[in-house]
């Protein structure tokens, strides 16, 4: 018995390479679990309270998307340098897209803070690893205010560029809202299409993302009334970048199988 147990885990691990380029199911789901135990392994880390801890957290998920073949791409760099801080208007995805949150403080040279305000527990198809990530990019202590960052005091703001992150439960109207409560200006990050991930096609495959930081945009001024006309504004700014960076990847990108 123990002898065909173990011609059947040899025989598994050999025709590990065949399934892999053969079957998309396999494929999509062999590619999920790598980022699942990845992800949650890495996401331990911000348990610990520590020096340059997001930095870390960054790097090691650089990794995860490098292992991955997922290409971020960032456009507006320049944008993310303000010290000033910010609200940021997301056009969420998947979980994938906490990987190019990530990216974007490892590919700053300086500290960047990025506050998230939400557990990210309504995202596709993990929520784990985006909950303890949303925790370890808060430069507060685990156990706060019942794990949600509610309020942000001015030590953090004034310690470097800060970048708010609304819940992902919040339409962009609710979040220009909680921006002009707090007397912050918005900024659009938006991520081109994942084309390379459809859940109903079992499909992930190697892909690449743009990442666009578009530039400040300012609410003094505004008023409640003034916020439905402006939230339009804003998305069809959103809109506009999205589709233009969308085509781009596209264009001379990693081909996913028609099978």
């Amino acid at each position: 018995m123990a002898v065909w147990l173990e011609v059947l885990f040899v025989a598994f691990f050999i025709s590990l390479p065949f399934l892999y380029d053969t079957l998309r199911t396999f494929r999509y789901h062999f590619r999920l679990a790598i980022f699942s135990v990845l992800a949650s392994l890495t996401s331990l880390l911000a348990v610990f309270q520590f020096k340059h801890r997001s930095r870390l957290i960054a790097y090691f998920g650089q990794q995860i998307s490098d292992l991955l073949s997922i290409e971020w791409c960032l456009h507006g760099k320049q944008n993310l340098s303000s010290t000033r801080p910010r609200v940021a208007i997301i056009n969420y995805q998947t979980d994938i897209d906490t990987l190019g949150l990530l990216h974007l403080v490892y590919c700053q040279k300086m500290e960047l803070n990025i506050i998230s305000e939400t557990n990210f527990i309504t995202l596709w198809p993990f929520s784990f690893f985006p909950w303890l990530i949303s925790l370890a990019l808060c430069p507060i202590q685990f156990f706060y205010t019942n794990l949600r960052l509610l309020n942000f005091s001015t030590a953090v703001i004034d310690s470097g560029p800060t970048i708010l992150l609304a819940s992902t439960l919040m339409t962009n109207e609710e979040t220009i809202k909680m921006a002009l409560k707090r007397k912050l200006p918005v900024q659009p990050i938006v991520f081109s299409n994942n084309y390379f991930i459809n859940k109903e096609k079992h499909m992930f495959e190697p892909g690449r993302v743009i990442i666009s930081v578009m530039p400040i945009i300012e609410t003094d001024g505004l008023f409640s009334n003034d916020i439905p006309n402006f939230s339009d504004e804003v998305n069809s700014k959103i809109r506009a970048e999205y589709d233009s960076i969308s085509k781009i990847t596209q264009l001379g990108d990693y081909q996913t199988p028609p099978f």
